[in-house]
């Protein structure tokens, strides 16, 4: 059995899953409670697919069967540092919900720690801090991490853009070059403009990241850095846990180049606050 949380495989493999391995996937991570204390048959019954599937699942997980699987399922979430993401119901008061929000926030931060590559995260901080010019590509909600990325760079006095329109994201990636950097921020990885724009500037020489909870993806399959959250929700869903984690990493990334270095780092922020300072009225 691999020391890789259960939990936290299922979730990187769900792209990569048929639809009837999926849904009992999706199932184990909602309900993970429910499952240990079933028998294969009242699971597969629950999920709507054959015992067969769920064997499949569980030797993807880990080379056994069913049984084996439930007993590390069950270590898995009797532990203190494993919080299972809860589903908001619509009968549910303010409170729970506020609860759960919390939860999955808090759950989607250690998850994401413990997927994060340092020796990738270092390799992204030296790309960054050398680059001529840093371009980073996103759309819809990960467009926040993308905004964020790029303020903090210009804040070191790095010049930076980010792109959350399709054909400007094309534009910029054709025009990059080797001494540039092309940063490609999604959760799912499947945003085909992303992945294009990452494509087109690797094509062009320059060193391209990928930002993303999804291997297998084409974001994924595009950079030579590659950067992971790790939160609860389909490919397809965009949840406030998806945004702080991507968030946290951009921070670690912020923090890490202060420190890479701080000398020169330190002057350009003195000379950007300086700036800022100059011009508020």
């Amino acid at each position: 059995m691999s020391s890789q949380s259960i939990l936290l495989k299922l979730k990187r493999l769900l792209p990569s899953l048929a639809q009837q391995e999926r849904k009992a996937a999706e199932y184990i991570l909602r309900y993970p409670y429910d499952v240990i204390g079933w028998p294969i048959t009242e699971f597969s019954r629950t999920c709507g697919v054959s015992n067969t599937t769920i064997i499949r699942l569980c030797r993807r997980l880990n080379g056994d069967g069913y049984r084996r699987f439930k007993i590390e399922l069950a270590k898995e979430i009797g532990s203190p540092d494993t919080l299972v993401y809860p589903e908001i119901w619509p009968e549910d008061p303010l409170s729970a919900i506020a609860e759960k929000i919390f939860t999955a926030n808090i759950q989607a931060l250690r998850d994401t720690l413990k997927v994060l590559d340092l020796e990738a995260l270092n390799r992204a901080v030296e790309a960054i801090c050398a680059a001529r010019q840093v371009d980073v590509y996103a759309v819809g909600g990960s467009g926040i991490a993308a905004r964020e990325l790029h303020f903090k760079c210009m804040q070191l006095g790095i010049t930076a853009n980010a792109y959350l329109d399709a054909q400007m994201q094309i534009m910029s990636a054709s025009v990059l070059t080797p001494q540039d950097v092309g940063i490609g921020i999604s959760h799912s990885g499947l945003h085909r403009h992303t992945a294009e724009a990452l494509r087109l500037a690797r094509a062009s020489g320059a060193t391209t990241i990928g930002l993303t909870s999804y291997p297998d993806s084409p974001v994924a399959k595009e950079a030579d850095i590659l950067l992971y959250t790790s939160t609860w929700g389909s490919p397809s869903q965009d949840s406030p846990s998806v945004r702080n984690a991507q968030l946290a990493v951009v921070d670690v990334i912020y923090e890490a180049m202060l420190l890479k270095g701080r000398e020169q780092t330190q002057e350009k922020l003195g000379r950007v606050a300086r700036a800022i300072s100059e011009h508020i009225t």
